[in-house]
């Protein structure tokens, strides 16, 4: 046997066995209490649970026949406990012993125990002269309900958000620690690699290739500070940011167009100082740029910009970057800025057979590892390839003499010999002499680098949270690589984006934490450190094919991989276009030419949509207020005077002149009813252009010519200042109204119409007659109108509060209700607004859910309510009478939900 038993209060009670170790909250204190299971039972859970219950039911018996005489025993009070007594027969039970007399046998007394026997009841052919319910009419002790919070399976907090957080800031010791500070390692060594071939691309104009120890210094400083600062700041606490190769071949144009700028006008110490401030400035302006995006929290606007505009950029990049790296494989000397006809030249050397020989290695290995890894990313593998070639080739070229084979050792040029000198000790002896004019001129660089930078960036870090599983917020990263860009900067390193390839690879070692990119970067700059003693043991093909690798990679990842079966054709025609432009023309018009269609693409597929999300009529999208049958009849023949629009979106200077373009065509059409009313609900809108204020004075002045009113529901705050400020809205009335949601409009607008209809306010009519004409049996209305208890609620004053015990339904005589939802934050909004001849509460007699909502008066009411013990007693009593009851509610969901179901149709046209 089961008991409730509450050690606040004292509460005790015999529940079901079911319920033992289950959790509810006790009626009186409101405590929670674990259902235990009783050491002393009693005889039966029966005779526990309903211990001297006869007793108060024989003397309630005793004082109503005392009141009523003898002939108020025609009717009896129902038994309330759960017996196997058969209620539908003619069989009659005694209240006082229990003894069920057969009707044969029945007189006027129990022969048990001599008290008076009320007559059999008969409930086959039940009608409202048969049913006697008078002693079920006065008041009871209100019904103990359990609370279902605690549900059977302690799923109590299964309605609460939860939220998957994706790794957090600074979450270093992620995964195995053994592990990271592995992957770290071979991340490092694989990133120094990387970062003298990004060198080695800065350097490629000419003029610049005299500075590569620079190049190399400003390279590996980004590339370490990349690895640990975004690896801390970041989300994906694996990812790793550095001078990748969009990033750095957008440099080699900047640094070769302030080359030429500054070639035979300042000296050496001069244009290295300039070379130098550009990098480091360069890096703080897009760091500052990012930063600024992540603040605003504009990031996630970037992926509304169509992949393949973007991939074409890249691609024509990746065309530079595989030039570069045939040039330093070949000693060609290209022109930059007439590419055309430098490649003319290439193509004629190359005819000629001049520097085949010399390009085989870095060709090969190049491929090699372009077909190795191109359907994985594999920083181990890779770093093991780089190792072994580097040893093969420093060993060749020291064991034997051919020409060809000690080529393989060659270092990487300008290195040997070359000294490492910090960027800020070569800036501040050359501070005098930059040149910042030539940075002004050369500005466009940093704008397209920084866009760059923000384009690719949100493409690698959406498909960084598919390796990482879990989602991130892309302003937190754009904010993450912003600051890691800055610090980059003020080092003077050089302008950094995020590694998808290296990120990966990092991830497939073992990297979980932020410890690896930690360890990545100290690894990196320590081979600066010691790059007097590394560099000459790295052999020049090998940043040479690492470069052919890299330029072939962005050419496959963004031309080709990134088309899917959802790629639109037209996607396709913008992805060659802007790659032929970029390859012609140079980068910087290319990612001019990217940005400039990015911004028409995304702007004219954001408008197709238009400002209007929904186009409804009032005849069949009603409010949330429920009326009389006539009211209903009404409202559906004339609701097309209400004219309502769900706007949706920014809504700019455009879209404002589409939607009064489609007002006055409505206004215009004669093959409706004429337009009274028209409602805009702003609830959706994410804001208003600057210029919304003219449109708005070009609606306000269709409005006065169409004498129509114009309802706004949801206003933004600063529409509502416009028409304060532009006297739209007056005390005494006008055109103009404004609501605080479309609920609320569109019962102001329903109201009116009613009004001119002379329907609004309906002669006051009783219950019975407003439940005629839709109960299923009216006979049976005087029979249940007895176990109504009246109820007088005065305005202002809740029926029920949410979250309360529901075990009563009410029906409404006169007076409107409110019905309204409390949220979290004690907002409160309504959900429906009821008046004469509605019912609610019914679903607390239906389950024993609190009450989902709180019901006050918004004016004085009368109701009649009926309890949940109420009508289970009238059940065993009049199966018939309760059974209309339950038709007459099941007909009022079923309208509610039909209603539901044509406001949903309307809602997705």
């Amino acid at each position: 046997m089961a008991v409730f038993k509450c050690d606040s209060c004292g509460y005790e009670r015999v529940v079901p066995d079911v319920l033992v170790g289950k959790k509810a909250k006790c009626p009186d204190c409101i405590k929670s209490v674990v259902i235990v299971e009783d050491p002393t039972p009693s005889s039966t859970p029966f005779e526990e649970a309903f211990e001297g219950l006869d007793e108060e039911l024989a003397e309630t018996e005793e004082e109503r026949l005392a009141a009523q005489g003898e002939q108020g025993a025609e009717s009896i009070d129902i038994d309330r406990t759960e017996s196997d007594v058969d209620y539908s027969s003619e069989d009659v039970l005694c209240e006082k012993c229990g003894a069920v007399v057969p009707h044969d046998k029945a007189g006027t007394h129990c022969p048990e125990c001599g008290v008076l026997f009320p007559n059999a009841i008969q409930t086959s052919h039940v009608d409202e002269r048969d049913v006697d319910v008078s002693d079920l009419t006065g008041d009871e002790p209100a019904p103990q309900v359990w609370d279902t919070d605690f549900a059977a399976d302690d799923s109590a907090n299964s309605g609460a958000l939860v939220e998957e957080l994706a790794p957090r800031r600074g979450s270093i010791f992620t995964g195995s620690l053994p592990l990271n500070i592995f992957s770290g390692l071979v991340s490092g060594v694989v990133a120094f690699y990387f970062a003298v071939a990004m060198a080695m691309l800065a350097s490629t104009q000419i003029g610049v290739s005299e500075y590569m120890p620079h190049m190399l210094t400003v390279t590996v400083v980004g590339m370490s500070v990349g690895c640990i600062f975004y690896s801390l700041q970041g989300r994906v606490p694996f990812a790793l940011a550095g001078p990748g190769t969009v990033v750095t071949a957008m440099m080699f144009f900047f640094l070769g167009s302030v080359y030429r700028d500054l070639a035979g006008t300042t000296h050496t110490e001069g244009v290295l100082a300039t070379i130098l401030v550009t990098i480091a400035l360069t890096s703080v302006i897009a760091g500052l740029g990012l930063w600024i995006i992540g603040k605003l929290k504009a990031a996630e606007l970037v992926r509304h910009i169509p992949v393949q505009i973007v991939g074409g950029v890249i691609g024509g990049v990746g065309v530079f970057v595989v030039l570069a790296s045939i040039s330093w494989m070949g000693r060609f000397d290209f022109d930059w800025r007439i590419l055309f006809f430098s490649f003319g030249e290439f193509v004629e050397d190359l005819q000629q057979g001049g520097g085949i020989s010399a390009m085989a290695p870095s060709l090969g290995l190049g491929l090699a590892l372009f077909l190795g890894l191109a359907n994985s990313k594999n920083s181990l593998f890779l770093l093991f390839v780089l190792l072994v070639t580097s040893a093969l080739g420093y060993g060749a070229g020291a064991w034997y003499s051919n020409d060809l084979v000690t080529s393989l050792a060659h270092p990487v040029p300008d290195f040997v010999d070359a000294g490492i000198t910090l960027s800020w000790d070569a800036i501040r002896a050359g501070y005098e002499n930059i040149q910042w004019s030539v940075l002004k001129s050369n500005a466009l660089y940093i704008g397209a680098l920084g866009a760059l930078i923000a384009l690719t960036s949100m493409y690698r870090i959406t498909r960084l949270e598919l390796v990482q599983g879990a989602d991130v917020d892309l302003n937190v990263e754009y904010r993450a690589l912003g600051l890691t860009n800055i610090a980059s900067g003020l080092v003077g390193g050089m302008p950094l984006g995020i590694s998808f390839g290296r990120s990966v690879g990092n991830y497939r070692c073992g990297a979980r934490g932020a410890v690896s990119g930690v360890i990545a970067g100290l690894v990196c700059f320590a081979g600066l450190y010691y790059a007097e003693l590394i560099i000459p043991l790295i052999p020049r093909f090998i940043p040479e094919a690492l470069l052919l690798f890299a330029g072939l990679t962005l050419i496959r990842g963004w031309m080709f991989k990134s088309r899917t079966p959802f790629t639109r054709r037209e996607d396709v025609w913008m992805l060659w276009i802007t790659f032929l432009v970029t390859a012609i023309f140079g980068i910087l018009l290319g990612v001019g030419f990217c940005v400039s269609l990015a911004l028409a693409v995304t702007v004219r597929r954001n408008s197709l949509l238009g400002p209007v999300s929904n186009i409804l009529s009032g005849a069949t999208h009603r409010s949330n207020v429920d009326r009389a049958p006539a009211q209903d009849r009404v409202l559906v023949e004339y609701g097309d005077h209400i004219h309502i629009m769900r706007l949706q979106g920014f809504i700019s200077l455009g879209s404002m002149t589409t939607l009064l373009r489609d007002i006055h065509r409505r206004l215009a059409d004669k093959q409706l009813l004429p337009v009274e009313y028209i409602i805009l609900d702003f609830r959706n809108v994410s804001g208003l252009a600057s210029a919304g204020g003219v449109v708005f004075d070009k609606l306000s002045q269709l409005v006065e010519e169409y004498e129509v009113h114009l309802v706004i529901a949801s206003a933004p705050l600063e529409l509502q200042e416009h028409m304060e400020s532009g006297g739209y809205l007056h005390e005494a009335g006008g055109n103009f109204r404004l609501f605080l949601d479309l609920d609320y409009a569109m019962e102001w607008c329903e109201n009116r119409l009613l009004e001119s209809e002379n329907i609004l306010e309906l002669k006051e009519m009783k219950l019975p007659e407003m439940l005629a004409p839709v109960f299923p049996e009216p006979s049976y209305i005087p029979a249940l109108m007895k176990v109504f208890k009246r109820v007088v609620v005065q305005k202002e004053e809740a029926v029920f509060l949410q979250g309360e015990a529901s075990d009563a339904m009410y029906f409404v005589e006169s007076g409107r209700l409110e019905i309204m939802l409390e949220t979290e934050n004690s907002k409160r909004i309504r959900l429906k607004k009821v008046g004469p001849g509605a019912v609610f509460g019914e679903m607390g007699i239906y389950n024993l859910a609190a009450r989902s909502a709180t019901v006050r008066a918004s004016e004085k009411c009368v109701l009649y309510m009926i309890n949940n013990e109420k009508l289970k007693a009238v059940e065993k009593r009049a199966p018939m009478l309760v059974s209309c009851l339950h038709r007459y509610i099941i007909n009022t969901l079923a309208n509610r939900l039909a209603n539901a179901s044509f406001k949903v149709r309307d809602l997705m046209h």
